[in-house]
């Protein structure tokens, strides 16, 4: 697959994804994921579908692979939010207090930080 057809690719799952057409975008992602092709947006996306399908435990192994790989991208406050939403879905605690603190530390200004902080307020 050449890059034309990768950033082609890319721009289709990102359309599906747009449209809630999460099971034709899924195979997309991965691909493109295995083809190294922006795997730290892609990882991200991929959270985002299995965070939206309520499998939380899927959505933090591609948040925090997405994290690992680029943590300058802008959509960095809600993988942030959405990770924490998705460790207290799983009654993990400390790590969802722990990335609304973050959040909240690293991007204050943002909406992200003003539900973090709401949240946080209810598990501590």
């Amino acid at each position: 697959m050449n890059t034309n057809d990768k950033k082609g690719m890319m721009v289709k799952a990102k359309a599906l994804f747009k449209i809630d057409h999460f099971t034709k975008a899924i195979p997309m992602f991965e691909s493109l994921v295995a083809a190294k092709y922006k795997p730290a947006e892609n990882n991200f996306y991929l959270g985002e579908i299995w965070y939206y399908r309520k499998k939380y435990d899927d959505a933090i192994r591609h948040y925090k692979i997405s994290a690992t790989l680029y943590d300058k991208a802008s959509y960095m406050p809600k993988l942030l939010l959405h990770s924490a939403i998705s460790f207290e879905k799983v009654n993990d605690l400390d790590n969802a207090a722990n990335f609304y603190s973050t959040l909240i530390d690293v991007y204050p200004e943002s909406k992200e930080a003003k539900i973090a902080y709401k949240n946080l307020s209810t598990i501590n």
